[in-house]
């Protein structure tokens, strides 16, 4: 098994291209020509993938923002690995699209090697990045929906009503046993490397330290962080202004053709070193607590998300929020609002037209109408999309998982009863660690209640 990684490749389009692009790849709904281009699924390896064109913009100064492609996937393994597969399997697909891009090698001059050397020069490392469980791979995640089809098959098959729960699990441990197809079962999956587990270690250990060290300092300017946070909340001007109707109908029609859905949403960073400095602690600390405090399955009380990760553009005058998750729109975004508001809030009130906030935490999203209003206007259609089990939640992957788990364990009749409702309406993921719920149980809702 292996760990799982990100990859994030950004540049610039020729600006008498950029139609041409968009016409060519289509939309999620509406495939253009160039849409199946690069062929994702002949990696084997990635869960998602996605293009992405940004168009040319301003920045709050008024400068201009061009025209921009972006690549993203979310894969097995190292990232040095990934970039010479894309290059070389996805070769021909990569020429196509990008030739549109200004620094893209020359039709005469291209070969895998110069791909290469392109994509490692373009691509810009997430300021976070947030993996539902590390550890699944694509082809874990396919192998185990494969067996548990099989099961679900042979029990439909053989009566089981008068047998305990024991008994069968007995038996289907002993179908899976004879087949030499689904054997493979029958033994744990093998976790990341040792390597990998190491480098989280140390990071999450030297994060903790540097923690404790800053500590002090940050208690004693704390009084003065807040002065300035509340100045800086209260000349915060929202953007009151709506999506067209038009354009919110665009973007509903590349939703729910899968059981998950995927979102794209860029914004101008607020001006000023204090919002800059802001903005990356927010992400760091939002980095290290993906990797190391919502690391189960859950992030901030959700268990939809299957991969997201925020990109800085543009010399990190603007930045992006990238997403897969299950369920609708409307659906992902009363979590946050319920859920994970507070969260949200520090991130993206440095982000212009923000809902207002209150000492970070508090208000933003949680007006409700506000934040509806709002997302549509910073939303950007992928062209492409993607995904490697379209037909899996989250919810579906991790229940898999246990059922295959289950296979190598001897187990009483409770335990046996447990496990055989996975195979029917038992769906559900494993409890998040200690300090997640200790996060999630704050009730910022009383916190915030007297905030202005």
């Amino acid at each position: 098994m292996s760990h799982q990684s990100a990859l994030t490749i950004i540049d610039e389009i020729k600006p008498d291209q950029v139609e041409s692009l968009k016409t060519a790849l289509g939309t999620i709904a509406a495939p253009g020509p160039l849409h199946d281009a690069i062929a994702f699924s002949a990696l084997g390896n990635v869960h998602f993938a996605r293009l992405v064109v940004f168009d040319q913009d301003r920045d709050l100064d008024g400068n201009p923002l061009p025209p921009k492609l972006a690549l993203l996937t979310n894969f097995d393994g190292d990232v040095d690995a990934h970039i010479g597969a894309i290059a070389g399997t996805c070769g021909g697909g990569l020429d196509a699209v990008f030739s549109a891009c200004v620094h893209y090698p020359e039709q005469a001059a291209v070969s895998a090697a110069r791909r290469e050397q392109y994509l490692r020069r373009h691509r810009v490392k997430e300021k976070a990045l947030y993996v539902n469980r590390q550890g699944r791979t694509v082809s874990q995640i396919l192998r185990e929906k494969q067996l548990r089809d099989e099961i679900q098959r042979h029990l439909d098959a053989h009566p089981i009503a008068s047998q305990s729960p024991a008994e069968v699990h007995r038996a289907i441990v002993s179908f899976v046993k004879d087949r030499s197809d689904l054997d493979w079962a029958l033994e744990p999956e093998v976790g990341p490397s040792e390597l990998w587990k190491r480098n989280e270690l140390v990071h999450r250990w030297a994060g903790l330290a540097l923690a404790v060290l800053l500590a002090p300092v940050f208690l004693i300017s704390l009084p003065i962080f807040l002065l300035v946070l509340r100045y800086h909340e209260k000349r915060d001007v929202p953007d009151d202004s709506a999506a067209s109707a038009e354009s919110v109908r665009a973007f509903r029609a590349d939703e729910d053709i899968w059981v998950h859905n995927q979102i794209i949403a860029v914004g101008v960073v607020k001006p000023g070193l204090f919002r800059r400095l802001l903005t990356e602690g927010m992400l760091k600390l939002t980095d290290y607590a993906a990797r190391h405090i919502y690391n189960r399955g859950f992030l901030s009380g959700l268990n939809t998300i299957h991969f997201a990760r925020w990109v800085p553009m543009d010399d990190d005058r603007r930045l992006f929020f990238s997403s897969n998750y299950d369920g609708s729109l409307e659906s992902y975004m009363n979590d946050f609002i319920d859920k994970a508001a507070w969260g949200l809030n520090a991130i993206f009130s440095n982000g212009d037209g923000f809902p207002r906030t209150c000492f970070m935490f508090c208000g933003g999203i949680t007006d409700e109408k506000a934040y509806k209003r709002f997302l549509p206007t910073r939303q950007v259609h992928s062209r492409v999309w993607y995904s490697a089990y379209p037909d899996l939640t989250t919810k579906n992957i991790a229940n898999n998982a246990e059922i295959r788990e289950g296979l190598s364990q001897t187990m009483s009749e409770a335990q046996a009863a447990d496990w055989l409702l996975r195979l029917g309406v038992g769906n559900r993921l494993p409890a998040s660690g200690f300090v997640a719920r200790l996060l999630d149980s704050i009730r910022w809702d009383r916190i915030c209640r007297n905030c202005s």
